[in-house]
């Protein structure tokens, strides 16, 4: 039940930062008693800062994780947020003006990037089935304003049902619309979210038509996931960060690296906020389901409402590509 209580992706950040204060010890070649002190706690900061130069949000995210763990050995770990932790974190993110600006690790992804992803699937020697079990997560993705932890395999040889997007959970709408139901969303909510997608005329990138040619041609039952190879692997996040770089190199070089599976998630939003005309600022919020009072508005939305938020991202996409 307590390992329930978080979802992987923090149980992950946990041990990481576990990690990185096992390295802190060993640096200091010494191990420290929990619960940590005050002093301890500015030392770990120090070294993270000053001799790892790890960033101000990467040191406040482990000693967060790391109240946390506290917690799970049931002791105090009020130095982790106390005030003068608070001041040192405070201090490192001003020292962080005095640096040189580091590059964008992170891009959004476009319509033309996709159409260029397409376009190096569609000449790879892949099966027709493996090509379009990709694209359409490609597509799902880029519409949806997904996460691709959300609906994608954590491992490719295994798959937990209460989380992966399966068949089951799309519902084929006569209008050439789908509802896509995010069992696990971030949310939290237990009842899930559901997702509407709707028909994209142009450049061959429709998310229902990719879903419909991927269940047509695929041999899988309504219980098993919708992103799964011929050869009953899955796909991955970690595969589909490999997918994206290798498939954007022949045109961008080494500037691929900046794209990830994330840099599908602030797509259609990204490309609404582009065209200032376009009463936008509640659209975005309310198509990329952050947290927010346009968030709780958004999840009342009927599905014909969605469809026409819809339009307004054709619109935004067909002004990007001229």
């Amino acid at each position: 039940m307590i390992a329930a209580a978080y979802a992987n992706s923090s149980w992950s950040k946990i041990l990481s930062a576990r990690n990185c204060f096992e390295k802190f010890e060993k640096d200091a070649g010494k191990i420290f008693a929990w619960p940590l002190n005050q002093f301890v706690i500015k030392e770990f900061i120090e070294w993270a800062v000053l001799i790892k130069n790890m960033s101000a949000g990467t040191v406040e995210s482990y000693l967060h994780c790391i109240e946390i763990i506290h917690r799970l050995k049931n002791c105090d770990g009020s130095a982790c947020s106390s005030k003068i932790t608070k001041l040192l974190i405070r201090g490192a993110e001003n020292l962080e003006f005095y640096k040189n600006p580091k590059n964008l690790e992170r891009r959004v992804m476009t319509l033309p990037l996709l159409r260029l992803i397409g376009h190096e699937i569609a000449k790879c020697d892949w099966s027709s089935h493996s090509k379009m079990v990709l694209w359409a997560a490609m597509c799902v993705g880029f519409f949806g304003s997904f996460r691709f932890g959300e609906i994608l395999a954590k491992h490719e040889d295994q798959y937990n049902p209460h989380e992966t997007l399966l068949w089951r959970d799309i519902i084929f709408l006569g209008d050439e619309s789908v509802k896509i139901l995010n069992k696990i969303p971030k949310s939290r909510k237990k009842e899930g979210e559901v997702i509407s997608l709707f028909e994209f005329e142009f450049f061959n990138c429709c998310p229902v038509k990719a879903l419909k040619k991927l269940k047509k041609i695929s041999n899988s039952s309504e219980d098993e996931p919708v992103f799964k190879f011929s050869n009953n692997t899955f796909l991955t996040s970690k595969k589909m960060n490999g997918y994206i770089q290798n498939f954007l190199s022949p045109h961008l070089g080494e500037d691929a690296k900046f794209y990830f599976c994330h840099s599908f998630r602030g797509a259609l939003p990204s490309a609404l906020a582009a065209i200032p005309n376009i009463d936008n600022d509640p659209s975005i919020k309310k198509w990329g389901r952050w947290n927010s009072d346009a968030f709780e508005r958004y999840v009342r939305l009927s599905h014909m409402a969605k469809c026409e938020l819809f339009k307004k991202f054709v619109l935004a996409l067909n002004y990007a590509s001229k």
